[in-house]
This record gives C-alpha cells, structure tokens and sequence, in this order.
C-alpha cells in the first residue's frame, strides 16, 4: 500500500472526528426519542456512520 501523505493524512483525522461526532449525535438523538420510527432511523444512522469511522480507520492499518 501507498504511503500517505500529512495532508491526506490529516482529511482522514478530519473525516473520523466528523464521523465520530455524528455517531454521538445520533445516538444521543435515539436515546432522546418517543417515536419507535424515528428511534430506528437515529440508531440505523449511528450504524452507518459508525460503519465509515471503521473504514476510514482500515485506511490508517
């Protein structure tokens, strides 16, 4: 694999602080709601964003 360099390096760091803030505020989101519904989509969207912090992270391995 190619090495990285300190500015892609430093997208990625960005990309898994996004990455990590959504997961949080999603979660924070479902724990906060009534609606079974919308419950699901918060904690289907926590997956999902916890699901690209992971890929973003096979990146740095």
């Amino acid at each position: 694999m190619a090495t990285l360099t300190s500015k892609e390096l430093s997208a990625i760091e960005d990309q898994l602080n996004g990455e990590k803030l959504l997961i949080t505020k999603m979660k924070a989101y479902s724990q906060g709601c009534t609606d079974p519904q919308l419950k699901q989509q918060y904690e289907d969207l926590a997956s999902k964003h916890q699901q690209h912090y992971n890929k973003l992270l096979g990146f740095l391995n």
